[in-house]
């Protein structure tokens, strides 16, 4: 329950010493929608939220989804991105509600063990259609003791022994950070010429159009977003990506 931590920010903001106080750091955004945490209380994390939102954030609230690939997030052990959009949907309606007009700033990672291109495609086009100009972004570090770092260095998972897609080079780091900044005016054509002729070619308007973001609404899994905006009938990003074997991507 979040009871316990709304009464406590609430004796915090009602204590005469205290002018302000504000949560700087990340929250658990997944534990604070009834789609992952089934057994938390909607009431408690409305108040929760609004408590937070009115009261304790400084202009910017940080969360941490991290990608958009499920199967991405999963090698990660995050949640599943769909938690997000639940997540963001109450964060807007509180916003307006109050009109408190603050942002939320959400944390990405390109080139995760199993991210390939054509996911950061995805995830370029999913963020921007919630609304996003990403900043908070950063490259896969290896950290010890981590199924991501087994992989990392070996190429397999260490439990199931499956193959997975690691990029490593220079240029396909940099390739997966750059969707990232499909806003900025020298990506634009990079953009463009990286997907033509791909199984997403679609995705070219969707980043590159001139309509403001978050005007649409896209629900669903990163993977969908081949099925709404690709071109069957084109060749897949595989022409641009290096391919271990046989071994998964996202």
């Amino acid at each position: 329950s979040h009871k316990p931590m709304t009464d406590l920010y609430r004796k915090i903001d009602a204590h005469p010493k205290i002018k302000k106080a504000f949560v700087g750091s990340g929250i658990r955004y997944d534990l604070l929608t009834k789609s992952y945490n089934k057994k938390g209380d909607e009431k408690d994390m409305l108040e929760y939220m609004e408590q937070l939102q009115t009261r304790h954030v400084s202009g910017r609230l940080k969360v941490a989804p991290e990608h958009t690939s499920d199967d991405t997030l999963k090698i990660m052990r995050k949640p599943k991105f769909e938690h997000f959009h639940s997540f963001k949907k109450m964060y807007d309606k509180i916003d307006q509600k109050f009109n408190l007009n603050q942002k939320l700033i959400p944390y990405f990672i390109s080139s995760h063990p199993a991210c390939k291109e054509e996911d950061m495609a995805n995830l370029a086009a999913e963020t921007k259609e919630m609304g996003f100009q990403l900043e908070q972004v950063q490259d896969f570090t290896p950290t010890p003791m981590t199924v991501a770092t087994v992989i990392y260095y070996s190429g397999y998972h260490p439990y199931r022994l499956e193959e997975y897609y690691v990029p490593k080079t220079k240029k396909d780091k940099e390739n997966q950070h750059r969707f990232f900044f499909w806003y900025k005016p020298e990506n634009q054509q990079w953009i463009r010429d990286r997907l033509h002729g791909t199984a997403q070619a679609g995705l070219i308007n969707t980043l590159l159009s001139k309509a403001s973001p978050g005007k649409k609404r896209y629900k669903g899994k990163a993977d969908k977003f081949i099925k709404k905006h690709g071109n069957p009938n084109n060749q897949g990003m595989e022409k641009y990506m290096k391919k271990p074997g046989n071994g998964k991507g996202c």
